[in-house]
């Protein structure tokens, strides 16, 4: 599982970074894929739980567990971001007005990683996201049970994940064919060719007269 234990020193975030970036960029088709979570941290309880929950389920999850509050690791960000299947991100209006949240959502967009956005509580995009995000499907987490938000966003992650894309319309039935198209068949095709032609020269005749 590509979740990772706090660092104690310097030293340990360089060793975790190390060990990040060997499962991110060593392009290993054995290593299962993983997500990166992106919130704002005044909702980290609530995001917490969904992650646990993810886990429990066996989705891969990064997020930033590993990082002091006040600290940002762009680098070490960018190397997650880069390596994930998938970027959850956790909509609030805290998190839409947060720089490193709109910065970690606009690289992944760089990088053509998929979005899952959940909507935690009533949010308005800015007009940057909704030209980004407008035609990405939210999940709404604050209008749904439990029970049914959990389902639906484990499948949304596993359809992205999959690189899936939301079944569209089923094509229409062809409908019989019309006597008109039976006759120009390919079987019909020649003699209706030479009864037409036929009977172009005869209204020629006519019209030409005695």
């Amino acid at each position: 599982m590509l979740g990772v234990e706090r660092p104690a020193n310097c030293s340990g975030r360089h060793e975790w970074r190390l060990e990040l970036e060997a499962k991110a960029g060593s392009g290993d088709s054995r290593q299962a894929p993983y997500l990166f979570v992106c919130y704002a941290h005044d909702q980290r309880d609530l995001v917490v739980q969904e992650i646990d929950w993810l886990r429990d389920q066996g989705f891969e999850v990064w997020f930033d567990e590993a990082i002091e509050a006040g600290q940002r690791w762009s680098e070490d960000l960018a190397v997650a971001i880069e390596g994930c299947a998938v970027l959850l991100f956790f909509m609030s209006p805290r998190s839409l007005t947060s720089r490193y949240c709109l910065d970690e959502i606009h690289f992944a967009l760089e990088c053509g990683r998929p979005i899952v956005p959940v909507e935690l509580e009533p949010s308005e995009l800015t007009p940057g996201l909704r030209l980004s995000l407008g035609g990405t499907h939210r999940i709404f987490m604050h209008r749904m049970s439990s029970a049914d938000f959990r389902a639906k966003l484990a499948s949304g992650l596993k359809s992205a994940i999959e690189g899936r894309k939301p079944p569209g319309r089923a094509p229409a039935m062809a409908g019989p064919p019309s006597p008109v198209a039976s006759i120009f068949s390919d079987q019909w095709r020649p003699a209706a060719y030479g009864i037409f032609a036929a009977l172009v020269a005869f209204i020629a005749m006519m019209a030409i007269g005695p």
